[in-house]
């Protein structure tokens, strides 16, 4: 896929975006909501700046969820291999891909969404 050179430099922020909100997104039950929730709005002021072309936007998105994918599966992949139980500290795979999903599909849904604004706007 040929995309502009500034595009990969995007990719690239996106994918470390996607690592930090995957660490974040792992104490979101915690004080550190906060910082989750401003670490969203940031990727999505990123968000707002792409260029408004599908290919970049799906570029950027596999990016961002290949980086908190790779968080995700590194620390619960740890934590579930060395659960003994009763005494484990992480779910079942299945509810840590729905707290994944819980986390990525609302922040998709919004830059998409700003991705569909901001087209409609400059074709005003």
């Amino acid at each position: 896929m040929k995309l502009p050179a500034g595009v990969y430099v995007q990719i690239l922020i996106l994918a470390g975006l996607g690592v930090g909100y995957g660490l974040w997104g792992l104490e979101a039950a915690s004080p550190l909501a906060i910082p989750l929730i401003l670490w969203a709005a940031m990727v999505l002021l990123l968000v707002w700046r792409m260029p408004p072309k599908p290919r970049v936007f799906v570029a950027c998105v596999c990016a961002y969820v290949a980086g908190f994918g790779a968080v995700w599966t590194l620390v619960l992949g740890q934590l579930l291999a060395t659960c003994k139980p009763p005494s484990c500290q992480t779910a079942d795979p299945a509810t840590d891909v729905f707290y994944a999903a819980a986390l990525l599909i609302p922040l998709l849904v919004v830059g998409s969404a700003l991705i569909a604004v901001r087209k409609l706007v400059l074709h005003r």
